[in-house]
């Protein structure tokens, strides 16, 4: 393992260890490390014999996720592997081709599959990656499936470089986040300090493997640690049940939907939960609620590990192994590297500050591929800065608040949406929940959430505020509830939130400001109490109509407007309602019609 090549040290883990399974998949003869570490010489010869040296780029679009695991653990030893989604339009890889200029793409079977039109755009080469389904799990063969000029290209990446990462991220165009053979070793010793992983580990992989998270964390580190992998069908979640007991796997590497999937379904698979082999499990890409960890752990009897990780430093904090102490809501303790956290002047902050949280030493990358500006605004003094808000205790422990990007100003409150997604995922019912920002004549911002039902459960709107309330505060509770089918997301699995008021049609200027035609919402105000509510109401806030159910924030309203309404109130109904109240079950001409009607009874 101090050989810095990836190559050279699966090949040696092969030597070691030649007859223990690395890739199993159902139904297939498990790889053996003997096996691997056969393909890793084929590979070599191969790409040696079209000219491919240290440092050339290989770009790789591969369905067939055997295939594509050991093509990740395989293409390193000789060149640099590029894996990209299989997901994209034509134009999209021909800006992500244009940027990584790869001598050769590996490409699916279909001719017209986005990526090779992309390829045939950028004249590049096309290598045709052929499996055998009677062979070990994941061996293949290579053809040129097309030769062009690129094969003749000297430019090179460092050749220090074993993958280029594309981060899919939430706003901006997509990184190239490149890591070099040292830092995957390096990772590697550090993933099995974190986990206690060893040889006789069996792990589960149903992540998407052109992701950071798919490749390192759930793939290579534990093949570098000499442990197995369960490959597949990703989100395959009844698969997993199975291999996990199929295989007796030891530990799990996932993403919190796929968490929250399998606490859904544990009861459909109490058996297998019952006999489980499972002794650690750990997430790192995703926020989840202190409630959710404590039933996992109930049910699969293991630790649920938590920590904070970036594609740029691979982890950042971690929760450490029991019997140490794991704290309920932090991310864990520094790992390898130095974390600090800093103000908005780059300030260093001390225990209990909330600020940006930064990072630097051996697990922190160099900078961006081909970006020398992102690289220089990711930076501050050396330190990597994550973007993303928190603040350690005294004992050391850190706890995330969200990310700067996403922080809702609303009249001046900076609120943090990962807090109140937190809040809300944690009402049974909700299977996901996203909440953002839409625009507020005086407030600049207000909140709202977007959520997905579990199922056919009958979950209101006005039952998740009101859940919601008493932890987070009326003034930050969302002021309204959108249910949607699913929540749009990255290939991490980070909400895309800067895409929700689009797609809830709420991005054109008279989706939320009242000043479209109501007269369908009207019709719903039987009562003469809520007309003139609506009335009062529309002319505090200077709209055209007022819906019985339109929230007053929503609409407009701040805490000013609120005043003038409530005296308003007060001088023609007689009914002295609080700002509270407005905050709270006052907050629509229905909830104010039944508080003054309430109000009343009390009077009689």
């Amino acid at each position: 393992m101090d050989d810095p090549d990836i190559g050279y040290a699966l090949e040696s883990r092969a030597r070691s260890q030649p007859t223990a399974p690395a890739l199993h998949v159902p139904g297939r003869t498990s790889l053996s490390y003997a096996d691997l570490g056969a393909q890793i010489r084929y590979v070599r010869e191969r790409l040696a014999n079209w000219n491919f040296v240290r440092g050339d780029v290989i770009a790789g679009v591969i369905p067939a996720r055997p295939e594509m695991a050991l093509a990740c653990a395989t293409i390193p030893a000789v060149a640099t592997f590029a894996p990209l989604s299989p997901a994209f339009t034509a134009d999209v890889y021909c800006e992500l081709l244009v940027r990584l200029r790869p001598k050769a793409l590996i490409v699916p079977t279909d001719l017209n599959h986005p990526v090779r039109v992309a390829a045939r755009r950028c004249g590049l080469a096309e290598i045709a990656l052929i499996g055998d389904p009677t062979a070990p799990a994941g061996m293949f063969t290579l053809e040129l499936a097309r030769q062009d000029e690129s094969l003749k290209s000297a430019v090179c990446a460092h050749a220090d470089i074993a993958y280029v990462l594309t981060t899919s991220g939430t706003t901006g165009r997509p990184k190239l986040v490149p890591w070099g053979h040292r830092l995957m070793n390096s990772a590697a010793r550090v993933a099995a300090e974190s986990c206690g992983l060893a040889a006789d580990d069996v792990g589960c992989h149903v992540l998407p493997m052109h992701t950071s998270t798919g490749v390192r964390a759930s793939l290579i580190l534990p093949l570098l640690t000499g442990s197995s992998i369960v490959c597949l069908p990703e989100g395959d979640i009844d698969g997993l049940f199975a291999a996990i007991d199929e295989y007796r796997a030891t530990w799990l590497a996932t993403g919190v939907p796929a968490y929250r999937e399998m606490l859904r379904r544990a009861s459909m698979f109490r058996e297998i939960v019952t006999r489980s082999s499972l002794r650690v499990i750990r997430a790192t890409s995703s926020r989840i609620a202190a409630e959710e960890i404590d039933r996992f752990e109930q049910t699969f009897r293991t630790p649920f590990l938590v920590g904070f990780s970036t594609s740029e430093t691979f982890v950042v904090t971690h929760d450490p192994l029991p019997p140490r102490v794991r704290k309920r809501g932090s991310v864990g303790l520094p790992m390898v590297n130095e974390v600090a956290v800093i103000d908005e002047a780059g300030a260093f902050c001390e225990a209990g500050r909330v600020g940006e949280i930064i990072v630097r030493g051996p697990l922190v990358f160099h900078g961006y591929l081909d970006d020398p500006q992102a690289t220089a605004n990711a930076f501050i003094d050396g330190w990597y800065r994550t973007g993303d808000l928190g603040h350690f205790d005294d004992d050391g422990y850190y706890y995330l608040a969200g990310r700067i990007k996403d922080i809702i100003n609303r009249g001046g409150e900076k609120i943090s949406p990962a807090e109140i997604d937190a809040a809300i995922e944690a009402i049974p019912g909700v299977r996901a929940a996203a909440t953002f920002a839409i625009p507020h004549r005086s407030l600049g911002e207000e909140v709202v959430a977007a959520v997905v039902r579990d199922g056919d459960v009958a979950l209101e709107a006005s039952d998740i505020i009101d859940q919601v309330r008493p932890r987070i505060g009326s003034k930050r509770v969302p002021r309204k509830i959108y249910f949607v089918d699913h929540l749009p997301r990255t290939d991490n699995g980070k909400i895309r939130r800067s895409e929700l008021t689009r797609l809830l049609g709420l991005d054109s200027p008279n989706a939320i400001s009242g000043d479209e035609s109501r007269s369908d919402k009207m019709g719903a105000i039987a009562s003469p109490l809520k007309a003139a509510l609506a009335g009062l109401w529309a002319s505090v806030l200077n709209v055209n109509q007022v819906g019985p159910d339109d929230d007053f924030f929503i609409l407009g309203g701040d805490s000013l407007s609120g005043a003038r309404l409530l005296a308003g109130v007060k001088s023609v109904f007689g009914i002295d309602l609080s700002l509270h109240a407005l905050f709270h079950n006052a907050g629509t001409v229905a909830g104010m019609a039944r508080a003054i009607e309430a109000e009343r009874e009390l009077h009689l």
